[in-house]
C-alpha cells in the first residue's frame, strides 16, 4: 500500500476533464443496465418456467393421491357383505339396505363422494343418496355401469351431470358373490370442482396465473377458490393448451389481449388436463421494475460523481491534514493496532486499545522485538515466522493472552505501509472470541439438528413395526370374537368349541396380554407422531389455539423426554395441572409456544436432578390463570431455586450455567424471543434459592391474525 502514490495517482484523476469520465461513466451504466435486464429477464423466464412445471408435477401428484385415496376407500366398500345382501329382494335384503344406507351416508359425511348408486345387474337403483332417483334415473347406458357389471372396476369424467348440471368424477366397482359372480354395481360419485378445488387453490402463479382442469373439449371441470368471474376459461387457444400435454412444452397464448403462458399435464388415473397457467406480463414486471429502477439509479449515480468530484476538487488542499487524521484513527480505533519496523521488527507504536487491552504502558512495547513483546502463546511459531517473511497477512486467527492471564481469540491482519522513507508493518488484531464462541455454539446447534433428522428417520423406521404388532394385536381380537360367523366356521371345520378357545384366552388372561399390546403400541405410535410432529419445522402462519391442548402435548412430549446422560428421568418427576374450567383462546404459532413450554419443562427438570441434597419428591406444577386481556402460564418446580445474578442473565444467548456439551445457553433465549418478539408477550422467572423456581408467560388473547405472504 503506497500512500504517495496512490494520491498523486488520485489528483491527477481529479485534474482531467469532467465531461468525458461523466460520459464513460454513462454509457457503461446504461449498458450495463440492458445488459442486465435481456440477462434478468431470460433468468427470470426461466424460473417462472421451472416454477410452471414444479407445481404442474405437485398438483398431478396430489390429484393422484386423492382420487387413489377415494378409490381405495370405495373398493373396500365395495367389498362390504352388506351391499351385497342389500340387492337381495327378501326380509334380510331389507334390512341389510337399511345397513347399507347407513354405511354409505356415513362416507358421505366423512366426504369421501357427494352421491352414491347401488344397482343391480338389470340397471335398477336399489339404494341412492337421494332416493328419489330410485326408478326414475336411468344411467345402465353409461360407460362405467357396463363396465362395472363386466366386472372391470372403472373410472370416468363427465362434463355435465344429468343431476346436478355440473362436472363429476365417477367410479363403479362390481359387487361380487362369494361364487365371484357379478350381482351388482356401486357408484360413487364426486363433484369434480368441489374435489379439485382446495388443490388447485395451492397453485399460484403471480397474482392472475394458477391452475385449472380441463377435459379434452376445452371444458373447464374445476378452478381455484381464489379465482372470480370466468377466469381460466378457455377459447381459442384450447388446442394449443391440449397440445401441450403430449409435447410437454411451455406454450405462448393471447387471451383477452394478455399474453400468457401455459403447460398442461394429463392426469394418469382421471384423463383430466391439468393446466398451470401465468400471466406473462407479471413474470417480467420485476424485471422491468428493476430496470427502470437502474436506469433512475444511474442518473442519480451519474448527478453524484458530478457532485463528488467538483466537490473534491475543492478539498484536495485538506488532503495534507489526512496523515492527522489517519493519527486519530489509529489511536482511537476499536480494534488494536501496533506498527512494527519492517526491517528490524521493533515496535514504532501501538494504540490506546492495545495498551488497554494488555494493561501495559507505551513506555514498555516501544522499541522492543514484537516476537519478545509475549503476545502469542507457545506452539503458535507459524503465525510469528508468517508475519515476518509475508507483507501482508489477512484474517488469521490467533489465540492471545491478555490481562489477568485471560486468552482472547483474534483476527490478525498485517499490511506493509510505504511513505517513501521507512517501511514498516501495520498489525490490527479484531477481538473475535465471542464471535468465536457463536460459531462454536452454531456448530454444535447443527449437531443436533442434524440428530434430530437422525431421530426423526429412526421414528419412522420404528413406525413400520409399530404399525405390524399393532395390526397383528387387532386381528388376534378380531378372530376370536363370538359374534363373527366366520370364526364359528373355521373352529368347527377343525371340530374345535370356539367357546371353549375363547374361555381358555380369558382364564389364562391371554386376552389381556393382547389388548396391552394393542395399547402399548397405540401409545408408542402417538409418542412417536408426536415427537415427528414437533420435529417438523414450524411454520410461521398463526391460528386460534387452545393453550391448553398445547401444554398438554408438551408435557407428554416431555413424559417420552430422557436424558442420554442419565441427569434427569421426568418419569420419576411429578407433574401436576392447575388449569381453570374456561381459557380464553389466544392467536399463536402453535409448535413456537409448544417449544416454549418444553424448554422450560426440561430445564425444571435438569434443575430438579442438579439439586444438592437431592429433592425427596420432584414436582413441576404447570398453572394456567386466565385474565381480560392475556392468558398467564406458570411452571412451578420444587428445586433449588435460581440465585438473583442468574436471573438477571438467564434469558441471554449462549448464557448457561450448565457443563460443556450439556446445553448450549440458547433454550431459554429462543423462548424469551418467540414470546416477546414473536408473539407481543412477557416472559420472565421469579424464584427463592432453597424454595423453587417459577418460570412464567404471559400471551395477550387480542394479537391478530399473521396475514398470508
Amino acid at each position: 500500500m503506497k500512500r504517495l502514490t496512490r494520491r498523486v495517482q488520485f489528483n491527477a484523476a481529479l485534474d482531467r476533464p469532467l465531461l468525458p469520465i461523466l460520459l464513460t461513466v454513462f454509457v457503461g451504466a446504461c449498458l450495463s443496465t440492458v445488459l442486465a435486464y435481456v440477462y434478468t429477464k431470460h433468468v427470470v423466464e426461466d424460473l417462472a418456467n421451472a416454477q410452471i412445471k414444479q407445481s404442474l408435477s405437485l398438483l398431478d401428484h396430489e390429484i393422484t393421491v386423492e382420487v387413489r385415496d377415494v378409490l381405495a376407500q370405495a373398493r373396500f366398500l365395495s367389498r362390504e357383505k352388506v351391499l351385497l345382501f342389500g340387492l337381495e329382494s327378501s326380509y334380510l335384503g331389507s334390512s341389510a339396505r337399511e345397513a347399507a344406507t347407513r354405511k354409505l351416508e356415513e362416507y358421505i359425511k366423512d366426504d369421501v363422494f357427494q352421491r352414491y348408486y347401488l344397482m343391480n345387474t338389470n340397471g335398477q337403483i336399489v339404494l341412492a343418496s337421494d332416493q328419489s332417483l330410485a326408478g326414475k334415473l336411468d344411467v345402465s347406458d353409461r360407460r362405467y355401469y357396463l363396465q362395472a357389471r363386466a366386472g372391470e372396476p372403472t373410472i370416468e369424467t363427465i362434463a355435465v351431470s344429468r343431476v346436478s348440471g355440473s362436472p363429476i368424477l365417477v367410479a363403479s366397482f362390481p359387487i361380487k358373490s362369494s361364487a365371484n359372480t357379478v350381482d351388482g354395481v356401486l357408484v360413487i360419485i364426486r363433484d369434480t370442482e368441489t374435489f379439485a378445488r382446495s388443490l388447485l387453490s395451492k397453485v399460484r402463479i403471480g397474482i392472475h396465473g394458477g391452475g385449472f382442469i380441463i377435459d379434452e373439449n376445452g371444458v373447464v371441470l374445476a378452478r381455484p377458490s381464489w379465482s372470480s368471474g370466468n377466469a381460466f376459461s378457455v377459447g381459442e387457444e384450447t388446442k394449443f393448451i391440449v397440445n401441450s400435454a403430449e409435447s410437454n412444452e411451455i406454450v405462448n397464448y393471447v387471451r383477452d389481449g394478455v399474453q400468457r403462458i401455459s403447460l398442461t399435464k394429463r392426469n394418469a388415473i382421471t384423463g383430466w388436463l391439468l393446466v398451470v397457467e401465468a400471466e406473462k406480463a407479471e413474470i417480467v414486471a420485476p424485471v422491468n421494475h428493476l430496470a427502470a429502477v437502474n436506469v433512475g439509479v444511474s442518473i442519480l449515480i451519474l448527478v453524484v460523481v458530478a457532485v463528488s468530484l467538483n466537490a473534491l476538487r475543492k478539498v484536495l488542499k485538506n488532503l495534507r491534514d489526512s496523515e492527522s487524521r489517519f493519527s486519530s484513527l489509529f489511536l482511537l480505533s476499536p480494534d488494536s493496532i501496533m506498527l512494527t519496523d519492517l526491517g528490524t521488527n521493533k515496535v514504532l507504536d501501538v494504540n490506546e486499545r492495545f495498551l488497554e487491552l494488555f494493561n501495559t504502558n507505551r513506555e514498555r512495547i516501544v522499541g522492543r522485538n514484537f516476537m519478545d513483546v509475549g503476545l502469542f502463546l507457545n506452539g503458535q511459531s507459524e503465525t510469528v515466522s508468517l508475519m515476518s517473511q509475508e507483507e501482508s497477512v489477512s484474517n488469521v486467527e490467533v489465540v492471545v493472552q491478555v490481562a489477568e492471564g485471560r486468552e482472547l481469540v483474534f483476527s490478525m491482519s498485517c499490511q506493509t505501509v510505504d511513505t517513501g522513507a521507512v517501511r514498516y508493518r501495520m498489525s490490527v488484531l479484531r477481538d473475535i472470541t465471542e464471535l468465536h464462541k457463536a460459531h462454536e455454539m452454531m456448530i454444535q446447534t447443527e449437531k443436533m439438528i442434524s440428530i434430530g433428522g437422525i431421530a426423526a428417520g429412526i421414528a419412522h423406521e420404528i413406525n413400520n413395526p409399530l404399525g405390524i404388532v399393532l395390526q397383528a394385536a387387532q386381528n388376534i381380537v378380531q378372530r376370536i370374537r363370538l359374534d363373527f360367523k366366520k370364526n364359528h366356521d373355521v373352529a368347527h371345520k377343525i371340530s374345535v368349541n370356539l367357546e371353549d378357545v375363547v374361555r381358555y384366552i380369558e382364564a389364562r388372561q391371554v386376552d389381556v396380554f393382547v389388548h396391552d399390546i394393542k395399547d402399548a403400541a397405540v401409545r408408542a405410535s402417538a409418542i412417536i407422531r408426536h415427537m415427528l410432529d414437533f420435529s417438523r419445522k414450524s411454520e410461521s402462519k398463526r391460528a386460534v389455539c387452545d393453550l391448553s391442548a398445547i401444554i398438554e402435548r408438551a408435557v407428554v412430549l416431555a413424559a417420552s423426554d430422557y436424558d442420554l446422560k442419565k441427569n434427569y428421568d421426568f418419569k420419576r418427576i411429578s407433574i401436576e395441572r392447575d388449569f381453570p374450567e374456561i381459557v380464553q383462546p389466544i392467536h399463536c404459532t402453535e409448535t413456537e409456544i409448544e417449544q416454549v413450554i418444553l424448554n422450560i419443562l426440561r430445564n425444571a427438570a435438569q434443575a430438579l436432578a442438579s439439586a444438592d441434597p437431592p429433592v425427596a419428591s420432584p414436582k413441576i406444577i404447570v398453572r394456567m390463570i386466565s385474565e381480560a386481556d392475556m392468558v398467564r402460564v406458570e411452571i412451578e418446580d420444587n428445586g433449588p431455586g435460581v440465585p438473583p445474578e442468574i436471573q438477571r442473565r438467564i434469558f441471554e444467548p449462549f448464557y448457561t450455567t450448565k457443563a460443556p456439551g450439556v446445553g448450549t445457553g440458547l433454550g431459554l433465549s429462543v423462548s424469551y424471543f418467540i414470546v416477546t418478539k414473536g408473539h407481543g408477550g412477557r416472559m420472565g422467572v421469579q424464584s427463592v434459592i432453597g424454595e423453587g423456581a417459577v418460570f412464567f408467560i404471559e400471551l395477550p388473547t387480542d394479537q391478530a391474525l399473521e396475514k398470508p405472504l
